[in-house]
């Protein structure tokens, strides 16, 4: 029997974006299957592949094929290999681009040599007083490492070795390699199993979602107020599924929050989680991956790349802050995790649930018309009430002589909360101390080598940094350009947020969460963790701290600055302001105390902010849908963003220019094509950007579009990405 397999090879090569065939060898026939991990002869290289089909034939195929060189251990379920093609067809990428976020990191499993007692039966002279000790003890404690047995007696780890060596020469001892599964750090939290008294409002969604589980497994929205207890409902929810001989799978918007939901998990569903992101070492991720592929772990929990992982017999999907914009992958390839949700869940008859305080537009929109099931939970457990959220007008504060970052509410309110032995978050969503660095006499702003961004200053390290592709210099004393003394630095970030409240409560302990404090793996997880036991009163942060962070001694929370996104060039940059504003003041109030919330802003007329503080959440959602009825923009149609970078400009503009003309003549009845023009932040790591925007109310056009691309860039120096329903238009 002659039997060929089509192989998704793993190759950066321009005609690398289909698959190959390949003959099965004689050896591999009864063995292969459609999703191993393969290597494979490619330009005369060999080069990894998975397989995704398999074809017999009776007769040998008229050209001549090459043979698979060698199978791996690695398999991916059908189901994966039907969803990266499903993937790659919908953003026109080839499909070893969705495999290879599938498979397992390169790494293998753990061992370690264990040394036990093979016979009691021999003597060991009085002289060799260690290895008595070392033999003693792995028969009162079982089979051991050299490691262990150096720490527990005391005895340094090279006389430990000799001793074990000496042993297994006598006979005495035996060693074997013992396979150690590596183990993510969970931070214990509280029993989170105690006491636990359901809301009427959580009974009745638990019933709801079950009830939907049996039935429909319609794609379900839980819009539920900060505190009103979406994860015990998810819990309940996975609970049942479980029963019925399926798996979960529970994703949140940031890796910071996992160990926070695993700790929980954990104790609910002992023995039974795995975890799933980035910051994982390759040898945990390896572990976790196979404890999910074999089925010893029943409820998956991850950030956005955990929705690739490899659960058979998958019941439920439930995404946590489905209306973070994390969920979409800033790298080629630009998938959405919410969206493959939605093609995964569909394919393997699974139930998906979004759970948030602010939906997104479009979930709110698709909830509005019945696509999907909507249940609501509008009342904080325990019968909490909801923080009192009050507008301060910057404006009026300058016009009043407070030019100081704080507001004297605000102040006032931090220094009446730490009397009263309680906590307050400061969030700003700028890291750094001042975000520019200007010369007052000539009006020179110091800016990037590489890109067209301002440098940010950091005031511990006394160097101005760019936040785009690392570019660093010492803070100037003098002007480069004029060499005038009146240097000033203008904008606040959360490093002066931290300097000033210092100023202001010298006795005060703070910690600060933000990419430059947490660059240490496990860092964040430790300082949130420390945080919730007291350990500091303050805690001042950037977008981490405004999601799904569980604070009970909360008392008052402060945006600095809520206007940060107001003003960005996005159609969503009202939503974004809605939905920080909300999510961070749910941080307050969630214990016994009532909460605060000082909203600082100078635009207090703008309807986002109103509308958070004034906890109008129905009517911005209704002023924002009719915005974009207007000016066609998703729920009412797909985008398209293809984005064009080099090194020349000129070269950049013309090739885009190029593309467009040949969309033009297409797809111009189809689809409106804008650009193209310069992006926002036009030059990144010496590379010229260009956009053109693509919308249509047809999602097949631009899918059209985006296979068609793959084909027409003829220009090596010019990197074109195209990027369906994007997140980010900067």
């Amino acid at each position: 029997m002659i039997i060929t397999a089509s192989v998704a090879v793993d190759v950066k090569h321009p005609r690398a974006k289909k698959e190959y065939s390949y003959l099965v060898p004689e050896h591999l026939t009864s063995s292969i299957n459609v999703g191993d991990l393969v290597c494979v002869p490619f330009n005369n290289v060999r080069v990894s592949g998975v397989v995704t089909q398999l074809t017999e034939l009776n007769q040998v195929p008229k050209f001549k094929l090459k043979e698979i060189i060698s199978k791996e251990t690695v398999s991916l379920p059908n189901s994966l290999v039907h969803l990266s093609r499903e993937l790659a067809k919908y953003y026109g990428t080839a499909l070893i681009d969705f495999l290879k976020l599938m498979l397992p990191p390169k790494a293998s499993t753990k061992n370690l040599t264990v040394y036990f007692i093979s016979s009691v039966d021999k003597a060991i002279s009085n002289k060799a007083f260690i290895q008595k000790q070392v033999c003693e003890f792995i028969v009162k404690n079982g089979p051991s490492t050299a490691q262990n047995i150096s720490e527990q007696l005391e005895i340094s780890i090279s006389s430990v070795r000799s001793a074990l060596t000496a042993l297994i020469e006598k006979g005495i001892v035996k060693k074997e390699y013992r396979a150690v599964r590596r183990k993510p750090i969970v931070l214990s939290a509280e029993d989170s199993s105690k006491d636990i008294k359901l809301t009427e409002q959580q009974i009745s969604a638990i019933e709801t979602i079950n009830n939907i589980f049996s039935s429909s497994k319609k794609t379900t929205l839980i819009y539920g107020v900060t505190g009103s207890g979406k994860t015990e409902v998810y819990i309940r929810a996975i609970q049942n599924v479980l029963s019925q001989g399926k798996r979960a799978l529970v994703l949140v918007p940031e890796i910071s929050l996992t160990p926070q939901m695993l700790s929980i998990f954990h104790q609910r569903f002992p023995g039974k989680t795995a975890v799933i992101h980035s910051r994982l070492s390759p040898g945990e991720r390896f572990d976790e991956w196979q404890r999910i592929y074999s089925g010893s772990a029943s409820v998956v929990i991850g950030a956005r790349s955990a929705v690739f992982a490899p659960i058979q017999d998958l019941g439920m999907i439930i995404i946590d802050e489905e209306h973070e914009a994390s969920y979409k992958n800033g790298e080629h390839p630009y998938y959405d995790a919410r969206l493959v949700a939605q093609f995964r869940a569909k394919h393997e008859n699974a139930m998906l649930l979004l759970g948030s305080a602010t939906p997104s537009v479009e979930s709110f929109y698709k909830a509005a018309k019945g696509e999907y099931a909507l249940v609501k939970l509008t009342k904080r457990v325990s019968g909490r009430p909801l923080p009192k959220m009050e507008i301060i007008d910057m404006k009026a504060e300058l016009k009043s002589g407070n030019c100081h970052i704080f507001s004297r509410k605000l102040l006032a309110g931090i220094k009446a909360t730490l009397e009263a032995d309680k906590q307050v978050i400061l969030f700003l969503n700028r890291r750094g101390h001042s975000t520019f660095i200007i010369c007052r006499d000539c009006g020179f702003v110091l800016k990037c080598r590489h890109c067209d961004i301002s440098l940010t200053y950091h005031f511990n390290e006394k160097s101005a940094k760019c936040h785009y592709c690392g570019y660093t210099v010492k803070a100037p004393d003098l002007c480069p350009k004029c060499n005038s003394e009146n240097i000033r630095y203008f904008g606040a970030g959360t490093e002066k947020i931290e300097q000033e409240i210092r100023r202001f409560f010298p006795d005060c302990r703070t910690l600060r969460i933000d990419s430059d404090s947490t660059s240490k793996k496990g860092s964040m997880e430790k300082m949130l963790f420390d945080f919730k036991k007291g350990a500091a009163q303050i805690l001042i942060g950037t977008q981490a701290v405004a999601k799904g962070l569980d604070f009970p001694n909360v008392a008052l929370v402060g945006i600095i600055s809520a206007d940060t996104a107001l003003n960005m060039p996005d159609f969503r940059c009202g939503e974004r302001t809605f939905q920080l504003i909300t999510q961070v003041a749910g941080r307050a109030g969630r214990g016994d105390t009532p909460g605060r919330v000082y909203v600082q802003t100078y635009a207090p007329e703008s309807f986002a902010i109103k509308a958070a503080c004034n906890l109008n959440i129905s009517g911005f959602y209704q002023d924002e849908l009719k915005m974009r009825y207007k000016a066609l923009y998703p729920p009412f149609c797909h985008i398209l963003n293809i984005r064009f970078k080099g090194r020349h400009e000129e070269e950049v503009k013309r090739e885009a220019e190029n593309i467009r003309a040949i969309l033009y003549q297409k797809y111009d009845k189809e689809a409106e094509i804008y650009g193209p023009v310069p992006a926002p932040k036009s030059k990144i790591k010496e590379n010229y950007r260009y956009n053109i925007l693509l919308k249509s109310i047809k999602i097949q056009v631009l899918t059209e579009i985006c296979n068609e691309l793959q084909t027409i860039n003829d220009n090596s120096r010019v990197d074109i990405a195209w990027d369906m329903d994007p997140q980010d238009l900067l």
